[in-house]
């Protein structure tokens, strides 16, 4: 029987083994201590084990962590199930912002305790809206937000009311972007805000004025300056050719001019910039409020909104982003970032899903003058109808939509509720303008003729089905307990737009991508055809080249004659005289 003893030596200190140094790091790791009598090698097998079983972001940050929470799970009991959970970084500091929210809103409800004592009366305007109330009625019909979300949004909202001047305010709506969505708040601004606001504008449309005046004045004075430099040049040239000074003949060495056809002239012309409606009136009389996660970010106020936004954003479609600056690019170009874009999509939005119940709302007086009942009746403010009897369930979820109306005022096509009439406007046009641009814009205006919006209170059986597709949906929340159900009225051309009615309870609310329905895929505008550079004439028609013996016999014409003697030249001035002579006499002849 044969044996075989292999026995690995250990290498002399001065050749150097990798796997002997790792085998006796080995070792050395896998040595128990004295007095927990665990290894350091088994440790770090259970950790990175551990770690990479969890996965957590930033594992190096929490690599301490994980080893001491190892290392106490050792010698806990298996009885005791509560652990330490590790809170990350970013949601800690979340936490911060909200415990601040609730303590800044405990603030402030203390405080109003204290005015309510002081005054029994508190105007209804300025109480807050109760958020968890509305979420209860939308719940019923399968509409709504996460609870947290609502509870967040009820406290930002308090925090928002005791430092901005506003009153009505409301839950707009949510507007779904990627990556971030935004939250809307609706609110009008109060008497003195609002008169304070309006005084800021018109100093604003004073210093343009203004500051158009000046440059018109600059322009004109140097026009007239330059005209009067012309004039002297051509006196003082005039004088030079009177007085018979000698001048330099030019005329060998002048160089060749070459007719060039004239520039192309754009014959379009801009229609008239129609003005913007003031703050507190049509489109702007409430103002918005957005933030991306109610709670932790500061609400934002959206910048008014002009009857340019409004018609470009009817031509294109585009999703937010979440970021207010973000440039928009399309075609049509739209006049702003997406604070913009958005605030327009708000109006159209609101003008269109804006509805209550008929009776609901009345309006606040009659007018007495009829010539400005037409202007005054898209401004005419609605109110609340004291003596509204709310309407059987049966009536409100009736398909015909004839108990359901709009209660937010109609957008023209020139971007506005109320029609701006150019004729009247002109009266007030400074007299710099010249009588050519006056006579192009009333051209144009005549083509720009007035259009009628539908008043306000119509009801939805009289929206236009467009593209056979029905405007409004409505449903019952139950049918088992009708006594105590909910209406709700859902928009077809706006998806994502809700209106409820319970009782004297009614509320709308939006939340989608912000994008009207189209039934056909969308896409956008054409380009407009290219504009000829050059009419095609015989100024700009191409010419054939010449050939080598055209260029030699061009040359030779262009040569300078040979000096001849002074006999010869003598001699060929006579015979020219002679020639000369005998052409008459065979004339007269």
């Amino acid at each position: 029987m044969a044996y075989s003893y292999i026995v690995e030596e250990a290498p002399p200190d001065d050749v150097p083994s990798v796997k002997h140094d790792i085998r006796r790091a080995k070792i050395f790791l896998q040595k128990h201590s004295t007095e927990s009598g665990d290894s350091l090698y088994d440790h770090l097998v259970e950790l990175l084990a551990k770690i990479l079983a969890e996965r957590p972001q930033n594992a190096v940050d929490i690599f301490e962590e994980y080893s001491k929470k190892l290392k106490e799970e050792r010698f806990k009991t298996k009885t005791d199930y509560l652990r330490d959970l590790y809170i990350p970084p970013v949601q800690y500091d979340d936490a911060k912002k909200l415990i601040k929210l609730f303590q800044s809103v405990q603030r402030i409800d203390d405080d109003e305790q204290e005015k309510i004592g002081d005054e029994e009366e508190v105007d209804k305007k300025k109480k807050h809206p109760n958020m968890l109330d509305l979420l209860f009625y939308f719940e019923q019909t399968g509409v709504g937000l996460p609870r947290h979300e609502i509870a967040l949004l009820n406290l930002s909202i308090r925090k928002l009311a005791s430092t901005m001047p506003l009153e009505n305010i409301r839950f707009w709506g949510k507007i779904l972007g990627k990556p971030k969505n935004y939250y809307i708040l609706e609110a009008e601004l109060q008497a003195d805000e609002l008169a304070r606001r309006l005084q800021e504008e018109e100093h604003e449309i004073q210093s343009r004025r203004e500051k158009k005046e000046a440059e018109v004045e600059t322009a004109v004075k140097l026009a007239a300056e330059e005209a009067e430099r012309k004039i002297k040049k051509e006196d003082i040239e005039g004088t030079v050719e009177t007085t018979g000074n000698p001048r330099k003949d030019t005329s060998e060495g002048k160089p060749l001019e070459l007719v060039f056809p004239s520039l192309p002239v754009n014959p379009w012309i801009p229609l008239p910039k129609i003005p913007i409606e003031r703050i507190g009136s049509g489109l702007n009389k409430k103002v918005y409020f957005v933030c991306n996660t109610p709670g932790l970010d500061e609400w934002i106020e959206l910048p008014t909104v002009t009857p340019q936004q409004i018609v470009i954003a009817r031509q294109i479609v585009r999703y937010c982003t979440g970021n207010l600056e973000t440039p928009i690019h399309s075609f049509p170009p739209f006049p702003g970032t997406e604070k913009n874009y958005l605030r327009a999509q708000i109006a159209r939005i609101s003008a269109t899903t804006h509805v209550s119940p008929i009776g609901f709302f009345t309006f606040s007086g009659e007018d007495e003058d009829e010539e400005i009942e037409e202007e005054r009746k898209e401004e005419e403010d609605l109110s609340e109808n004291i003596n509204y009897d709310p309407l059987p369930i049966k009536d409100l979820v009736d398909p015909s939509m004839s108990n359901w109306c709009h209660h937010s005022p109609y957008i023209l096509e020139q971007g506005r509720t109320v029609w701006w009439n150019l004729e009247k406007e002109e009266k007030i046009v400074d007299e710099a303008i010249e009588e050519e641009e006056e006579d192009v814009e009333k051209d144009e205006t005549k083509m720009m003729e007035k259009e009628i919006g539908p008043p306000l209170l119509t009801p939805l059986s009289e929206d236009a089905i467009v593209d056979s597709v029905i405007p409004w949906t409505v449903r019952q929340s139950t049918y088992i307990q009708p006594d105590i159900a909910v209406a709700l009225v859902r928009s077809n051309i706006w998806p994502g737009a809700f209106a409820f009615a319970a009782g004297k309870r009614f509320a709308t609310m939006y939340i989608g991508w912000g994008h009207k329905y189209n039934v056909y895929n969308y896409s956008p505008s054409d380009m407009p055809p290219v504009q000829d550079q050059y009419k095609i004439g015989p100024e700009i028609m191409e010419i054939r080249d010449p050939t080598v013996k055209e260029e030699e016999v061009y040359q030779l014409t262009r040569l300078p004659s040979p000096t001849l003697p002074m006999d010869k030249k003598e001699e060929e001035e006579e015979e020219e005289e002679e020639e000369e002579e005998t052409d008459d006499e065979e004339e007269e002849d």
